[in-house]
């Protein structure tokens, strides 16, 4: 430690996790975030983060004496007294004990047991001891805000492993944030990355040797559970009859294609619905035991006589399926959507122009997808089946190394409070996918709207800017890392700043995260749109030709 350049000295109470000092202004005032280092009772180097700083003047204590008191002492008092009256307090937090064994240096701070001697000097943390801290990583997210010099890194396997969320209000910087990192994830380990785009502010994602692959998001209905074809109809919950056709009629087409050795999908589904509903109903107009046949569960034909609310049901079914082709037809198709996501590259599906529940319909199929497929396939190499390996691998090229999805404005397929098909699969893949090789990064700018369980799930939190009070408590509530006093730096952050804490970086870290397009000559298309450049554009031309007319107008 170097002895000759002290920032200041240990004053009044310490503990294990805190201490006071004093600062010393002939070296300057240390910055809010600044890391420094002081000894404990047994003698170690204990890593701390400078958390406040405040100004005290001993003739001048708050509370003491009016406005003319002040003034008075002000004016009685010379500068120089006042100035020896002063005083410069600061408070830090300890971030752990660093370690040296053999002389090497351990980049993870051990927990400090016991608290900083009251007189210790307390001094900067050396630039190379937190480069060795802070470089323990595959991703070049940005650098510490108070030591712009030391660069910051992740750890790819904690991060995708553990999984993270990226929580920011509006215009924080959260794209940009996801921009670097499926950069660093793709360019610099291979990673495949499948991309939900509710917005599509990814769709024009790049940089130099980018490895980005834009899938159109479609739909075919022929390939989704029950469940999801509810949702993506729009069929309330307690709809419990339309929700039971809609299984009678998607099962009997379903089994009479395969009957009949024909692979039916996308629009041409739809219609076999359509005309197998339109059959149904004309037995019940046209027939006098109004008896139909479905197959069941178990691909046996079964009768039902059809009742009056009955047709009900069928009639409206229909509507929905009339309603689906005429505002969704173009998110109709036989394509799989899973089959074109392609191993070591950014997959972007672009979900902009699909309501909510279409959304929902085609996140849960997504999911459910990658993670069955990826358990199918990591269970048949356990057991040396070959082909089966071999025929997963060959609709679904993906699956065959681990991926990672992340899902932007998370908090529409993972609402808090309620279920849905996407919610489902989101739950198991937090859950269940580090097993798997399948990781899940969540991101939002409506933490308090996400779903509690999932949120919890994320083991690397990367938070910029949360002014709203109810959303800093609930991450709070939903994260064991993050301390009382890491709220307060989370409102203080500017744009583009983050506090990172989690499994994926060695202690909690204010960030400041590089520009994608800046530092990493990216473009992702994101980003506010310059309203008034917008109404500006073409405001002179108009004006000139304007004018033109006002003149043509004039009488000769």
């Amino acid at each position: 430690m170097e002895r000759d350049n002290p920032v200041g000295i240990v004053f009044g109470e310490s503990t294990t996790d805190h201490f006071t000092f004093i600062v010393n202004p002939k070296n300057g005032l240390p910055r809010f975030g600044e890391f420094l280092i002081a000894r404990n009772r047994d003698g170690d180097e204990v890593l701390a983060i400078l958390k406040s700083i405040r100004n005290v003047n001993w003739l001048m204590d708050a509370g003491r004496g009016s406005y003319d008191y002040v003034e008075k002492t002000v004016n009685v008092f010379s500068k120089g007294v006042l100035d020896k009256s002063e005083e410069i307090l600061a408070t830090a937090k300890v971030s752990g004990v660093l370690r040296r064994i053999s002389g090497e240096f351990l980049t993870k701070p051990a927990p400090n047991r016991v608290p900083i001697k009251p007189g210790e000097k307390v001094y900067l943390a050396r630039d190379e001891d937190l480069e060795r801290i802070f470089s323990q990583g595959h991703l070049r997210l940005g650098r510490l805000i108070a030591r712009e010099n030391v660069e910051v890194n992740l750890d790819a396997n904690r991060l995708v492993s553990r999984h993270f969320a990226v929580l920011a209000v509006t215009g924080a910087g959260k794209s940009n944030t996801i921009s670097v990192l499926t950069k660093e994830l793709v360019s610099n380990v291979n990673a495949t990355v499948v991309l939900l785009d509710p917005h599509g502010e990814y769709r024009h994602l790049s940089w130099p040797g980018a490895r980005v692959n834009p899938i159109k998001a479609t739909i075919d209905p022929g390939r989704i559970r029950l469940s999801e074809f509810a949702t993506l109809l729009g069929i309330a919950e307690n709809a419990s009859l339309q929700r039971r056709f809609l299984g009678l009629v998607y099962r009997t087409v379903r089994e009479e294609m395969r009957r009949k050795g024909r692979i039916v999908g996308g629009m041409d589904f739809i219609h076999e619905m359509e005309d197998k509903i339109e059959e149904w109903i004309r037995v019940y107009e046209n027939t006098d035991d109004k008896v139909i046949y479905y197959y069941d569960e178990r691909g046996i034909e079964t009768p039902r006589k059809i009742q009056a609310k009955d047709l009900d049901s069928l009639i409206r079914l229909k509507d929905y399926l009339s309603e689906l082709r005429a505002n969704f037809g173009e998110f109709i198709s036989p394509i799989n959507v899973l089959s074109e996501i392609r191993p070591g590259m950014v997959n972007v599906i672009d979900l902009s122009g699909m309501e909510e529940d279409q959304m929902i319909t085609l996140a849960s199929f997504v999911l459910r997808g990658i993670l069955k497929n990826r358990i199918d396939y990591i269970k048949a190499a356990r057991t040396n089946d070959r082909t089966t390996m071999r025929e997963i691998a060959e609709e679904y090229p993906a699956v065959k190394k681990p991926l990672l999805v992340i899902a932007e404005e998370a908090h529409i397929f993972a609402p808090r409070g309620e279920k849905n098909p996407a919610t489902l699969w989101l739950g198991k893949i937090a859950r269940e996918g580090r097993k798997f090789g399948v990781g899940l990064g969540i991101v939002s700018q409506r933490p308090k709207k996400l779903d509690d369980d999932i949120l919890s799930q994320t083991n690397t939190k990367i938070i910029l800017k949360l002014v709203e009070p109810n959303d800093q408590r609930y991450v709070q509530q939903a994260s064991e890392q993050i301390s009382e006093d890491l709220l307060s730096d989370i409102a203080s952050l500017g744009v583009g700043e983050a506090v990172i804490v989690g499994y994926a970086i060695t202690i909690p870290a204010m960030v400041k995260i590089y520009s994608f397009e800046k530092d990493m000559k990216g473009h992702y298309g994101g980003g506010d749109i310059d309203i008034v450049a917008e109404w500006l554009e073409g405001k002179d031309e108009e004006e000139n030709t304007t004018e033109e007319e006002a003149i043509k107008a004039l009488p000769l």
